[in-house]
């Protein structure tokens, strides 16, 4: 849907300026946007979050190596224990090494679960990246649209400033020769200040929304930068709220929220672990030394290990619990979002099928003002029209222009905003 482009275009007595379109400002979003940017962190995260889940399939190994010092203050004594104390009976130099080795052989599906809970993370990361996307557009589209409108007004009233100059400067002759009062020639300066007043917020406004525009895309706006207006591209996809990334996101979150309810059902279920060690050991009475040249093999052992968790106070249940709500709670959210995207999409179209009739009329109060504006310059030539009159007819032409331009913006920016809602497969995250 939407393409790099940059061109340069002529406008206005043919000075050449810079002319940005949606798309390209769109390109600038997608490469330079920080809000992109760390929701591309969230799936980065999620990503390394599976590789965790996945160590779990591994056997888990450990070495170690204890070298101490033992000395005993009483000779009769024997080593012996009391409670969990071990008391020394030797004085040696020893050197003690070992391998672990732990495996878990069978976890009864929640290896499985844990998994797939965590794919749906990631699918629901990417999907909120394009959410995210989204919305950074919509707002993009909605300063984009405010500024077009500050820039045609702010070009029709200085073209209208320009008129109503030639105006003020008719009645000062007039004045002179005494056929109008000073009144009326006051009049004209207080609408040719007006006027440059209101050019003047709107230029205010327009750099306001350029700013927030370059706060978005990172793009920085030059001087004679100029906007294109919005287009209408013909599509004839209407999608339905199942195919947009809000749905999937919800529909991920449902999968991914079932899964864990599936694997706290299967909290009761045993673990079976394989475990095993292997131990050298060596001693001497004098030498750090040679008690690890004397390190040799002393023991080993392995054995199975099968574990059932058989009441944790209601905590498994509990969580079980939690989470059946929770998904309750995304369905009826799933619902709620489809009920709003509905009615989003019927409010679009109905305000698009009334700017269309509105631009329509709009379109041919122009051409009956550019008839009158034609008429008035014939009338002018022929001296059946005054000079001030020709131009007032000029002014109201330039009205019913700026009312035309507005209409037409307006149309295209309810078409544009539509497809944005409806054209998710433009979204792709790896």
């Amino acid at each position: 849907m939407f393409l790099n482009k940059y061109i340069i275009c002529t406008i206005l007595f043919s000075n050449q300026v810079y002319c940005i379109d949606f798309t390209q400002l769109l390109y600038h979003l997608n490469e330079n946007s920080k809000q992109l940017q760390f929701k591309k962190y969230d799936i980065d995260i999620s990503k390394e979050d599976l590789n965790i889940i996945k160590s779990e399939t591994y056997p888990n190994i450990s070495v170690g190596l204890n070298i101490e010092n033992s000395k005993s203050l009483e000779d009769s004594l024997s080593s012996t224990s009391v409670g969990d104390n071990n008391l020394i009976g030797d004085s040696l130099k020893k050197s003690y090494g070992y391998v672990n080795l732990n495996y878990n052989l069978y976890s009864f599906g929640r290896f499985d679960n844990k998994k797939k809970v965590q794919e749906y993370q990631i699918e629901t990361s990417k999907y909120e990246y394009c959410l995210a996307n989204k919305d950074l557009i919509l707002k993009l589209l909605d300063f984009y649209n405010n500024s077009l409108n500050y820039q045609i007004k702010t070009e029709i009233l200085e073209e209208i400033i320009d008129v109503k100059s030639k105006i003020y400067n008719s009645k000062e002759k007039l004045f002179s020769t005494g056929n109008i009062s000073k009144l009326e020639v006051t009049k004209g300066a207080i609408e040719v200040a007006d006027l440059y007043s209101q050019i003047s917020e709107n230029k205010k406004e327009l750099k306001n929304l350029l700013n927030q525009i370059s706060l978005l895309t990172n793009y920085s706006f030059i001087k004679n930068d100029f906007l294109e207006p919005l287009v209408i591209n013909k599509f004839e996809d209407e999608r339905k709220f199942e195919d947009t990334v809000n749905a999937k996101t919800i529909l991920s979150q449902i999968k991914a929220k079932q899964s864990e309810i599936s694997l706290q059902e299967k909290e009761y279920l045993p673990n079976l672990n394989f475990y095993s060690k292997y131990d050298v050991y060596g001693n001497d009475k004098d030498s750090y030394k040679k008690s690890i040249e004397e390190m040799k093999e002393y023991s080993y052992k392995y054995g199975l290990n099968l574990s059932i968790n058989i009441f944790d106070g209601f905590k498994t249940s509990a969580q079980k619990q939690k989470n059946l709500l929770q998904l309750k709670q995304l369905q009826t959210k799933y619902d709620l979002e489809k009920d709003n995207f509905e009615n989003q999409i019927l409010t679009i179209n109905d305000n698009y099928e009334m700017d269309t009739l509105d631009l329509k009329n709009k379109t041919q109060t122009l051409e009956l003002a550019l008839a009158n504006s034609n008429d008035s310059l014939r009338l002018k030539k022929i001296g059946e029209l005054g000079q001030i009159e020709m131009l007032n007819v000029q002014i109201e032409k330039k009205y019913k222009e700026l009312d035309y331009k507005l209409s037409k913006g307006k149309l295209a920016y309810e078409y544009t905003k539509k497809s944005i809602l409806l054209e998710d497969n433009e979204c792709i995250v790896h």
